[in-house]
């Protein structure tokens, strides 16, 4: 279901405090300095895809800071990756700053404290996604945050093309779209970043990075196997045993650890989905050879049952369908 706001009914003196109302409850609590704030003008629509987000809005030229007194605001870390439409943006955090252009995308981090801001009316299309979703499917995403990434070419583009014609539809009226098309939006923006060579770790080789990206895409493309082992993985990646838990050593995280984590987020991802599914048979999908086992380490992870996630996202999908 779409939620729509605007500043179009406040008073032009009220009106950059009801943007900055709207933005707060949108995304997370921002400091905002408007160029013009008695003749700003915004609008913003949010529709929901599974545990993700996506708006887009217009707004005259403003500035917008995250600052550390305010980082109490969200339970949970949060990414915003921003694709604007019409006008450059500009963005600084941890140190680094990005110049991005109409068409191209940057990652923002809500941990940190950053600034963007633009100069001049843009329209701009944002997906929100939760940190364990975005950690579960990209090593420390922190490193791409203030990094300007290609929107016309490669599978930069196919990401930019997509959230567009994501969001075309949804501008159309189609806000039923399967919780699928989020996950696909984050596959394509996880390819988007793997490999790009101005965010690669410095204390690891080119080498050695890329071949933990190509483990991490085996093993994503297998996780339904339950007999998949560390022998199997180094095999089919061409790389020993030993030279696999090295890479993972670097990451402080065991491959054992970080393999469970894989599982269990395909899991409760999947459970937002519309079509029904035992428990059993969700299990098997995502790995586990167990029923009670996967129940007990899910709720281990997330303090929860997987079938008391699975009400609680259908409850929230029939409050959002009312």
């Amino acid at each position: 279901m779409m939620q729509h706001y605007s500043t179009s009914a406040a008073a032009p003196a009220e009106r950059h405090r009801r943007w900055q109302e709207i933005i707060g409850q949108t995304y997370f609590n921002l400091q905002l300095d408007f160029l013009d704030p008695a003749r700003f003008e915004g609008d913003l629509s949010c529709w929901q895809l599974g545990q993700q987000s996506l708006s887009r809005l217009s707004s005259g030229p403003l500035s917008y800071r995250r600052v550390r007194g305010e980082m109490h605001d969200t339970a949970e870390e949060q990414f915003l990756v921003s694709l604007p439409r019409q006008s450059a943006i500009f963005f600084s955090q941890m140190g680094r700053e990005a110049h991005c252009g109409a068409g191209h995308f940057i990652l923002e981090r809500s941990n940190d404290p950053y600034e963007f801001h633009h100069t001049r009316a843009n329209n701009l299309w944002v997906l929100k996604i939760p940190g364990h979703l975005l950690r579960a499917r990209l090593r420390n995403p922190e490193r791409y945050c203030a990094v300007t990434f290609d929107g016309s070419h490669s599978i930069g583009a196919l990401f930019a093309d997509y959230l567009g014609a994501v969001g075309r539809r949804l501008e159309q009226g189609d806000d039923c779209l399967h919780p699928l098309v989020g996950q696909q939006l984050l596959e394509l923006f996880v390819a988007a970043t793997e490999g790009n060579p101005a965010v690669l770790d410095s204390q690891a080789s080119c080498v050695r990075a890329a071949h933990l990206n190509r483990i991490e895409r085996y093993v994503r493309a297998n996780l339904a196997d339950t007999r998949l082992a560390p022998e199997q993985i180094a095999g089919a990646c061409r790389i020993s045993v030993r030279y696999l838990h090295d890479l993972f050593r670097d990451t402080g995280q065991t491959f054992g650890l970080w393999l469970r984590e894989q599982r269990l987020a395909g899991a409760r991802q999947a459970l937002g989905s519309p079509q029904p599914q035992t428990l059993a048979q969700l299990a098997y999908q995502w790995g586990f050879t167990d029923q009670s086992h996967f129940s007990r380490v899910f709720k281990q992870r997330y303090g929860c049952t997987p079938r008391e996630e699975c009400e609680r996202l259908q409850a929230a999908r029939q409050g959002k369908a009312h």
